[in-house]
């Protein structure tokens, strides 16, 4: 499930935060956070985003905002996103930042003085950061860019599972083998 059905949305990046997280192994992963806005949030992009989103923020009608929400917290089932982020909405892809397994949450919708309609905003992180994407996560800061969603493909675990331990395993393949092999034996005899 992709965050936005639509391509190239535009994405405000309001704050940046940096944070050191834990590993299962004990290492220290440089992790970063970032709060970004759709602002307007449109009927139609309500709608990219989830179906029952677009029905609580807006009529069904005339798609105009209902005004009796000031503001509201979503509860989606977002799976984690590799996010392209371009510069300008028709960017290249040469020019664009790859951003894989980013961690989607707090969605959340409200209203702003002397704007109209509303304003989504959610927080996105992830991590290692390379300093080339650090350099391209603080040249968008306050400015808009364009992002693409796509879900992220599950890591594969090369590692693998542990053998498990057993005595008896061999033994048993070694006579099965001995067992296959005398019917053989007897039909070329």
């Amino acid at each position: 499930m992709r965050l936005f059905d639509d391509d190239k949305v535009g994405l405000y990046l309001d704050d940046i935060g940096h944070r050191v997280e834990k590993t299962k192994d004990g290492k220290e992963l440089r992790m970063v956070d970032l709060t970004l806005r759709l602002q307007p949030l449109t009927a139609e992009l309500a709608g990219a985003l989830d179906a029952d989103i677009r029905a609580l923020l807006f009529t069904m009608t005339d798609a105009m905002p209902k005004g009796k929400i000031k503001a509201i917290h979503f509860n989606l089932p977002v799976p984690r996103q590799a996010l392209t982020v371009y510069a300008l909405p028709e960017g290249e892809v040469s020019g664009a930042l790859h951003i894989p397994d980013v961690d989607i949450s707090g969605v959340r919708a409200r209203t702003e003085k002397g704007v109209d309609g509303y304003a989504l905003i959610f927080d996105a992180s992830f991590g290692p950061v390379s300093a080339r994407d650090l350099e391209y996560v603080v040249g968008w800061h306050t400015t808009q860019r364009f992002v693409t969603f796509q879900p992220q493909e599950p890591a594969l675990d090369f590692a693998g599972a542990p053998e498990p331990a057993t005595s008896k395993g061999p033994r048993r393949v070694a006579k099965a083998a001995a067992d296959v092999d005398a019917p053989a034996a007897e039909a070329h005899a």
